[in-house]
């Protein structure tokens, strides 16, 4: 709770000298663009996320249990009823869940099942200490510690494995100027996640925050950043690749943190 306070007298800060826009500083940034998020802050229910080319259909928050609800979204991939009868279940029957589906203009699509304030000791699963879940605690270092972690995991319909992200949210105010966030599929093909804490104020003068973050930036395996997302009001979306696969799968990763704000706590 007083983590939270923290952040919200920060934000309340910040907003009060509106207007409020992320600095992405990194040498690599080049023009990126960006575009405005329609439907965050409407009702909940049939709530619809876009932005650009990409749309949600209705996000559902929190389900029942039953075979039933998980058919139609996942495409049957291996592992996902364990994973949500396993993990999922708890949070959902807590309201501290939600799931979606993204598309975009060329037929790309995706499922996305999250879980919002999750404790870290309830995903070191003992029979599978290497599932990709533990290893992304190990990475980020929140194992056994943090009690507010956004947990994602991302079907492309292409793809045979899901991407997971694990965002430890009590680091990423707290922490912001040292934490490193993970989305991977595997070892080898994975993204960092960044939280920004610099602002542009007036006369585009760069400002940084004495602490939280309000938004987040997004770098592929060699750290060159390919999206960056804004927390702030509606929020905002930023690309950095032309590439429309690795465009698609940054869209899944700031739908799910953008819809994160709302989900019930």
């Amino acid at each position: 709770m007083r983590t939270e306070l923290i952040f919200i007298l920060v934000m309340l800060f910040y907003v009060s000298c509106s207007p409020v826009k992320i600095a992405v500083e990194h040498q690599n940034w080049k023009s990126p663009e960006e575009y405005e998020v329609k439907g965050r802050q409407g009702i909940l229910i049939k709530q619809k996320l876009s932005f650009g080319e990409y749309k949600t259909n209705s996000v559902k928050r929190s389900w029942t249990k039953g075979r039933d609800n998980f058919a139609g979204w996942a495409w049957g991939q291996t592992g996902y009823e364990d994973y949500a009868t396993i993990i999922g279940m708890r949070y959902a029957e807590r309201k501290q869940a939600l799931n979606f589906a993204l598309s975009d203009a060329v037929g790309n699509e995706s499922s996305v099942f999250c879980i919002n304030r999750a404790a870290a000791k309830d995903f070191v699963i003992g029979a599978n200490p290497t599932s990709k879940l533990n290893m992304l605690l190990e990475i980020q270092g929140a194992r056994n510690r943090s009690e507010n972690i956004y947990i994602t995991r991302i079907y492309l319909k292409d793809e045979r494995d899901p991407y997971e992200m694990m965002i430890d949210n009590i680091a990423v105010q707290m922490d912001s100027k040292t934490w490193t966030g993970v989305v991977a599929q595997s070892r080898e093909k994975f993204y960092t996640i960044h939280p920004v804490y610099k602002t542009i104020g007036k006369n585009e003068k760069v400002y940084t925050m004495i602490a939280g973050s309000i938004g987040f930036e997004i770098r592929n395996s060699s750290g060159i950043p390919v999206a960056a997302i804004s927390m702030v009001d509606n929020g905002k979306v930023y690309f950095n690749t032309s590439d429309k696969n690795e465009r698609f799968l940054m869209a899944n990763i700031a739908s799910a943190l953008l819809l994160q704000e709302v989900t019930d706590i």
